[in-house]
């Protein structure tokens, strides 16, 4: 049963929960910098760098803003009107709104805002199945954003076409001392365990406000028949795990729903979150680099870019407006640009590689990427146990997968025998374990043709589909498991690269890519 005590609260809620994550996207998924202090620079080409740039405590950022507090209400007018006062409303007004509203993009500014349109929506990418959070040039339709958010894309020509309804709201930065004393006792920690724990309390206040009660429920472990029985007939019965035949797990639907979680601070958490970020790529970053910028990858709190320029960290100290958004703390103290006055500021930019020279980056999709820091390799892949990470992925692997049918030459004939020597080792791995599988069976059965049996397993094509594809190459992923509180090894066959991505529409040099609804896409 869900029982709510105040009109209009349902509405509210639904409106509220259409919340949206971090962006994660691979805007152009190859770069190699060209500078003095890399290999094979070449002076006769624009000197570059790879710059990975990474924000302070993003979340903690947010929640020190005006946050929600109480006198929910729609708004009781005209809602265009509404619209029309967002151009007078700031981010220190003691009345905040969320907007429902109806937005497109225009075209004259689809390559101008191609690396990071605004507004990022969950939909299903054209020709796939999955629901996935993208940045696109496509039409939004009662798209439900924060006040901060709507304007700070009208400002750079995003254009809403319709106003739906507005919700109304009390709001003040009654989260900001909490958030800043958590902060100052992180920066005054001696050791890694009190950086952290300073670090989880603030985020933990962000985790509990943005949890979904709906989706709690109520376990029940069973052990006599008749109580089965009569919870199974219950309409609140979800599914049951059975243990053994003595001991069994009910679950069950919520008989209420109790929505005691600020929601509405996950979602303002959140949407400022995405305001910072946008507000330094457009209004910092591009309006000092220009055209000499480019964006290749975002991941919610990180930025990674190339930037035509002869010294990053020069330009820092000629142009104050760009150095104070840079926490610059972590850089050796004998550079240039070293300052402790900024020290883990929350909102402000360091980068993640200190001071040290990224050479090249390969990104094959959201969540899949690599780059070579002065011949030291990092490699992120989710979903793959990091032993693998670590000992059987390399960057030269990134590059063969993501320019597969590109420049499939001589030099990879390497790469290839590798390839074939690992496949040949899976199919030898797989052979002898069905063989030892059959002659445990045979003795079990007491079979006694067992030698022609095992033989034919052995024989026997593994039963993994394995790719041939030498650049989507698959490795053997180790993991402990828990099956009904039974901890198990679990060995399985993992394809570790794939240069699929359709967060974004890739072009045929499988480097640039376009956003979903680009004008010159033609699907």
């Amino acid at each position: 049963m869900l029982r709510v005590n105040r009109p209009g609260f349902i509405e509210i809620e639904s409106s509220l929960n259409r919340t949206r994550g971090g962006l994660v996207q691979a805007s152009r998924r190859h770069a190699r910098a060209n500078n003095p202090a890399t290999p094979g620079y070449n002076a006769d080409e624009p000197s570059t760098s790879l710059i990975y740039l990474d924000a302070n405590n993003l979340y903690g950022y947010a929640m020190c803003k005006y946050m929600p507090i109480s006198d929910f209400t729609w708004y009781p007018g005209n809602p265009e009107v509404a619209l029309a006062q967002l151009e007078w409303m700031g981010e220190t007004d003691d009345v905040g709104r969320i907007y429902e509203v109806d937005i497109s993009y225009p075209q004259h500014l689809h390559d101008a805002h191609n690396d990071m349109p605004f507004l990022p929506h969950a939909s299903i990418p054209h020709g796939s199945s999955v629901r996935k959070l993208m940045v696109t040039f496509l039409r939004k339709e009662r798209y439900v954003v924060h006040y901060m958010n709507l304007k700070q894309a009208m400002a750079h020509g995003v254009v809403v076409e319709k106003t739906h309804r507005v919700l109304e709201f009390r709001q003040s930065p009654w989260l900001a001392p909490y958030i800043n004393f958590n902060t100052e006792l992180r920066r005054q920690a001696a050791n890694k365990f009190e950086e952290q724990f300073f670090k989880d309390l603030n985020n933990s206040v962000f985790g509990k406000s943005i949890e979904n009660m709906r989706a709690r429920f109520n376990l029940e472990l069973v052990s006599c028949p008749a109580r089965m029985r009569k919870l199974i007939n219950r309409p609140t019965f979800k599914y049951c795990t059975t243990y053994n035949e003595n001991l069994s797990a009910v679950t069950q639907h919520s008989k209420e729903v109790d929505f005691c979680k600020p929601i509405y601070i996950g979602f303002t958490v959140l949407e400022l979150s995405k305001v910072l970020m946008y507000g330094f790529h457009y209004d910092v970053m591009k309006r000092h680099y220009g055209d000499k910028i480019e964006l290749l990858y975002t991941d919610t709190d990180s930025l990674f870019y190339r930037v035509v320029t002869d010294d990053f960290y020069a330009d820092l100290i000629d142009n104050p407006n760009l150095m104070r958004f840079m926490d610059t703390s972590n850089l050796p103290k004998d550079h240039k640009c070293y300052s402790t006055l900024r020290k883990r500021v929350p909102g402000l930019f360091k980068n993640e590689t200190n001071s040290r020279t990224v050479y090249e980056y390969v990104a094959l999709r959201a969540k899949s990427y690599a780059y070579d820091v002065e011949q030291e390799v990092t490699i992120r892949s989710k979903g793959v146990m990091r032993h693998v990470i670590r000992n059987h992925l390399t960057f030269a692997e990134h590059k063969r997968c993501l320019f597969a049918d590109v420049d499939d030459d001589a030099e990879s004939d390497e790469c290839d025998d590798e390839f074939d020597a690992n496949m040949g080792k899976m199919f030898a791995a797989d052979s002898a374990l069905k063989a030892v599988a059959q002659i445990h069976r045979n003795a079990s059965t007491g079979s006694t043709n067992s030698s022609t049996t095992v033989a034919a397993a052995a024989a026997t094509h593994p039963s993994h589909v394995y790719s041939y594809m030498p650049f989507t190459p698959y490795r053997e992923n180790v993991s402990i498991r828990s099956f009904k509180h039974e901890l198990r090894t679990i060995r399985s066959m993992k394809l570790v690269l794939n240069r699929a991505d359709d967060k974004r529409y890739v072009l045929p040099d499988n480097i640039s890519t376009y956003a979903h609804g680009h004008h010159r896409i033609n699907y």
